[in-house]
Order: C-alpha cells, then sequence, then structure tokens
C-alpha cells in the first residue's frame, strides 16, 4: 500500500481562507508579501519554507483562518482509511495526548458519512472517540488542535487549523456598535479600491471605528495580528525564540502614526465612544465627531477615500426609513466629497442601490455576517 503523501518539515504548503469576494484581494495582499499565491475558491494556497504558516497569521490582514496541509491520499474504503491516517506524520501540530478535535466535509465521495471519518481516525490514532468539530469558517475554532478532513470523491486531504481563533479577531475591538463589521472584511473593502494610507480616509457613519482603525494600521504598515495568540503556539514543533524573532521584525516595520488624516463621524455619541476606546487599544489616534450625514461636508482638500458601511434596516432602524437615508448619503457624497473616491457596502437591494445614485460606481459581490451585499466602487481600485 503506497503511503500518504506529506510534506518535509521545510516544505509548508497552506490554504488560507477570506470571505466570499474578497479572494482577489488576499491574492494581492499574499503577492505583496513576496510569496507566490494561487487564487482558488474562498482563499489562496501558498507553499513556502518552516514558518510560513506563522508570517500567514501574522501579516494577512483579509485572511479568515490559515490551514497547514499534513497530508494528502487516497482511501476507496474505511479500513484504507484507517491505514492513511494511521500513517500520517503529525508529530508536528499533535502531541498525542490531548485529543484533536475534527472537522469533516465531504464533496461527491462514496464515504457514506462522516461517521466513518471519525471512527476511522480513532482507531488510526488509538482513541476511544475523537472530538467532533463543526464547520471552521471565520466564527469556528478555538484552543487546543483542530484536524480538518476534506474529501472530494476519494481524494482525502488532511490539514490543521493554525489559527484558533478566527482571524479577524484582531484583539482591540472588545465592543461593538450597534451595526458591526468584521475587520476582514473592512481590511479587503479598503484593499479592494485600492487605499494605500496615502490619501484622507473618511467614515461618514463610523460606528465602532473598524474602517478607521484597519486603514490605519495599512497606514502604519502594523502587522494585524500583533495583539492576539494563535493556535500554532500550541504545536510541539513551535519555536517560541523564533516567533518572537518573526513579532520583533513585525513591530520594527511599523510607523509610528499614519501619514495622513482619518475622520469618522456618527450621529450616534455612544457609537463614538465605542470607536475611541477601539481606537485606544489599537494604538491610534482618530478624529472623531458627532455629526449628521445629511449635512457633512469634506474634512480636508481633497482627493481621498469615502468608506461606509451604512444601515441595512435588519440590523438599525426601520427597512422603510432607509432609502431616504440612503439618498442623503449619495447627496453628500455628490455635492461635498467632489473629486474623492467611494466605497459603499450596501445590501443586495436595487432599491437601495438606486437611492445612493453613484453614476459610474463598479459593483462587486460580497458578503457581510452571511448577508449577501454589494460593494459599490467609485474611482480606481483593484480589478
Amino acid at each position: 500500500m503506497a503511503p500518504p503523501v506529506t510534506h518535509a518539515p521545510h516544505d509548508e504548503q497552506l490554504f488560507v481562507s477570506t470571505l466570499p469576494g474578497l479572494e482577489p484581494a488576499l491574492e494581492a495582499e499574499a503577492a505583496a508579501q513576496g510569496w507566490s499565491p494561487r487564487r482558488v475558491d474562498g482563499g489562496v494556497e501558498l507553499e513556502g519554507p518552516a514558518g510560513l504558516h506563522q508570517d500567514a497569521n501574522l501579516r494577512l490582514r483579509t485572511a479568515s483562518r490559515v490551514l497547514l496541509r499534513v497530508g494528502r491520499f487516497r482511501a476507496g474504503d474505511s479500513d484504507t482509511l484507517t491505514d492513511q491516517l494511521a500513517a500520517l506524520d503529525l508529530s508536528r501540530v499533535w502531541d498525542g495526548r490531548a485529543p484533536p478535535k475534527l472537522s469533516v466535509s465531504l464533496h461527491r465521495s462514496p464515504v457514506p458519512g462522516p461517521d466513518v471519518v471519525f471512527d476511522a481516525a480513532a482507531y488510526a490514532w488509538g482513541l476511544p472517540a475523537v472530538e467532533r468539530a463543526g464547520p471552521l469558517d471565520d466564527e469556528g475554532g478555538g484552543p487546543g488542535l483542530t484536524l480538518l478532513v476534506r474529501v472530494e470523491g476519494d481524494a482525502f486531504t488532511v490539514s490543521a487549523d493554525t489559527s484558533g481563533e478566527p482571524l479577524h479577531r484582531r484583539g482591540y475591538r472588545q465592543e461593538v456598535s450597534r451595526a458591526p463589521l468584521r475587520e476582514t472584511l473592512a481590511a479587503g473593502i479598503l484593499r479592494l479600491v485600492g487605499y494605500t494610507g496615502a490619501e484622507p480616509l473618511v467614515d461618514p457613519m463610523c460606528g465602532s471605528g473598524t474602517f478607521l482603525v484597519e486603514g490605519a494600521w495599512m497606514a502604519m504598515r502594523r502587522a494585524p495580528g500583533l495583539l492576539r495568540a494563535f493556535a500554532f503556539e500550541t504545536f510541539p514543533a513551535f519555536d517560541a525564540a523564533a516567533w518572537a524573532g518573526r513579532k520583533a521584525r513585525a513591530e520594527a516595520e511599523a510607523l509610528p502614526s499614519p501619514g495622513a488624516a482619518l475622520h469618522g463621524y456618527d450621529i450616534n455619541a455612544g457609537s463614538l465612544g465605542t470607536a475611541r476606546r477601539n481606537a485606544r487599544r489599537a494604538g491610534v489616534t482618530l478624529a472623531l465627531e458627532r455629526r449628521d450625514v445629511r449635512t457633512l461636508q469634506a474634512p480636508v482638500e481633497g482627493p481621498g477615500l469615502v468608506v461606509a458601511n451604512p444601515p441595512y434596516g435588519k440590523r438599525v432602524g426601520e427597512a422603510e426609513d432607509l432609502p431616504a437615508l440612503y439618498r442623503a448619503l449619495g447627496n453628500t457624497l455628490r455635492s461635498g466629497f467632489t473629486g474623492w473616491r467611494a466605497a459603499i457596502i450596501l445590501p443586495d437591494d436595487a432599491t437601495l442601490v438606486k437611492a445612493l445614485d453613484l453614476p459610474g460606481a463598479r459593483s462587486l459581490p460580497v458578503r457581510n455576517g452571511g448577508l449577501r451585499c454589494r460593494l459599490l466602487l467609485t474611482g480606481s481600485g483593484m480589478t
């Protein structure tokens, strides 16, 4: 019987996931790090030396999770599956004591169900049972080792989750406003519109300040993973000194402050308080002011970027009030921010797109918290 395909310690193969619609942003971000990403559905694939998974977790702003491939093989029956799982070299990620959690996904496979995989894994690894983990989307994860088994036909891919808590949990946003936006989505939108930190950034409905903090960190070249811990820190092969060196290099690359002004506005005083506290934890300074979007003007001379996540109706306010609010936002963008670019995320709703009235805007499909949305972009950005 042929042994499973495994990889030498110096040759890491990764799958880095992202939110639907952000694959181009993640690909561009990974390429900017000097890596050679291959864009696939749901993320990118990377290959590189030992420790690449650490750098990916530390540096990629638009990534949801980093999976380290630990083996690939084919199995047509439960006996073969058990043998192949037993032959996997898990020494880099598992100490053989605390049982790993297992997440299984089947696609067009003759395997009758995930129970076959769970039973085979328990027998192969000498365990009374294997703890079952749900799908590792960007809300799953946690402490301890989680292995993912993806089955396509009779082809099995086994990966270790190196992230733990999903990567949008940077550590600075310990409280949210009434309409939160994930940090990874905010960073992805900024990347898609071509934001570099060299121009003013304005959020007219800033909520808890996520767009502004992410924009500040991009401008400062501050790695997004510096404030948090990762699952790989519990792996047997973890080298604490090497990890400390990686973090130190990332810290040294960061600038002390953004190069351009960042302004946030909101009509809700409580949201502004939340934004101030989040910014303080993130180590950035924002210009925050209570203002109504209907009377807003550009705070500084442009060109610059306006980015907004306006209410959707299902989360804040009443749906019947939304068209008027979107018309007011569109009017402010056209009259108060002449010459500025804009990136607006809104529900996939033709009525609201029409009310916003941004002639010539490009529209990209994205998801926010599972909700189908559109990202409207004016001006130049990624293609």
